[in-house]
């Protein structure tokens, strides 16, 4: 379990994904119009034409009123057609296979507030068969999930949960829980998710805690994966690795440095849901451009820049606000790395070796023959090569 620092400074940012949920066609949210006050139900929900804060006409949910700010719409990213040999041996190295089967080793209960849209429940329970099917495999005996699912409104329901006779949130994950429903504004016209994910040795359980804003109406589609993996890494280090701290100190970050912890979650989830390698790199050309919140450590132009970067951000005490960021924008590209020159039973023993060496550098010496400084050196003209696509 991650301290409560980690837990707010890093996971909040990373962990959170924000999804647009507006379309650009004249009869849809945030779509022009040209009469104010003109009225429409769109996915069943009202609307009505305002002024935006830029000067145009454009239909709002109706509680939003005249002078907001527009969201702003996403480019659609295209599959690449030249892709780096390394991306796509990564891509290849994942085992898709697994995600195609059954997952008899997982029982999930899903936990949905009131509030939590059916509709929205049932692509959730997709998306999370999905993740299911990975990973069953890695789990040495039948595990129970608990997966619930909430809007910004629900906080007592989400403190009342329960796995047998034990709370299922704790002292821990219950400030986040009140944090990111904060954070959560459907007025915000942006639809927000949150999610968290963990293995808890007093109830002998996962869990997922998943927040929708209560006007989402698609989950978005990678964070039922991210999760995912954040429980086999969870489990592994309470039920496997008895020399994994509870992440009570900084040195619990040293056998996996936070960069690793969330760059196999990002690199994962994607591997697992994209059709092909070129969706794939341009999914991951995505991921990077959460370096963009920041500006101090992402200007990388040099190899010598790769590594002092990556050094920063495997200190836990050192990153700061945004090392939070580059933990995952940063750390999804050394991932991708690893996983493409060692490939995937590699990759899956560093992460089991977390619980025979304290030091990650030590388990990766022991494992794949390198250590970490010389793994930042040798990976840094790839690392660079992707970092230098994307404009911070």
């Amino acid at each position: 379990m991650r301290r409560l620092f980690f837990y707010i400074l890093a996971i909040i940012l990373t962990a959170t994904s924000l999804q647009a949920t507006y379309a650009t066609t004249p009869i849809a949210a945030w779509g022009s119009c040209s009469s104010l006050e003109k009225k429409a139900t769109i996915g069943g929900a009202p609307y009505h034409c305002i002024k935006t804060a830029r000067g145009n006409f454009a239909y709002a949910p109706a509680n939003v009123k005249s002078g907001a700010e527009q969201p702003k719409t996403e480019p659609t990213i295209a599959a690449e057609k030249v892709i780096n040999p390394i991306v796509l041996k990564a891509f290849n190295a994942y085992n898709h296979a697994s995600c195609k089967g059954t997952h008899p080793n997982f029982t999930a209960t899903y936990l949905a507030s009131p509030t939590y849209s059916p509709d929205m429940l049932a692509k959730q329970k997709v998306l999370f068969e999905h993740a299911m099917s990975c990973y069953s495999a890695y789990f040495d005996k039948p595990v129970v999930i608990n997966i619930a699912l909430a809007t910004e409104k629900d906080y007592d329901f989400m403190a009342a949960q329960k796995s047998g006779n034990q709370p299922l949130f704790d002292s821990h994950q219950l400030p986040w829980i009140q944090f990111m429903m904060h954070r959560i504004d459907p007025n915000a016209h942006l639809g927000r998710s949150a999610g968290s994910a963990g293995w808890s040795t007093a109830t002998n359980s996962a869990w997922v805690i998943m927040l929708d804003s209560s006007l989402n109406t698609t989950p978005d589609a990678h964070i039922a994966g991210h999760e995912f993996v954040h429980i086999l890494q969870s489990y592994s280090k309470s039920v496997f690795f008895p020399l994994y701290g509870d992440g009570s100190t900084s040195a619990d970050y040293l056998n996996l440095p936070t960069w690793f912890w969330e760059g196999t979650a990002e690199l994962f989830s994607y591997a697992s849901i994209t059709p092909s390698a070129g969706a794939f790199s341009a999914q991951m050309r995505d991921v990077r451009n959460q370096g963009k919140s920041a500006p101090t450590l992402n200007k990388i132009s040099t190899t010598s820049g790769v590594v002092s970067t990556l050094k920063i951000i495997s200190d836990p005490a050192n990153p700061g606000n945004e090392g939070n960021d580059m933990f995952y924008a940063l750390g999804s590209v050394m991932c991708e790395y690893i996983l493409g020159t060692y490939g995937y039973g590699k990759y899956w023993q560093i992460m089991k070796n977390a619980g025979v060496y304290k030091d990650f550098s030590e388990n990766l010496q022991k494992t794949i023959g390198i250590t970490m400084n010389d793994l930042f050196a040798q990976g840094a003209p790839f690392v660079l090569s992707q970092w230098k696509q994307n404009k911070f």
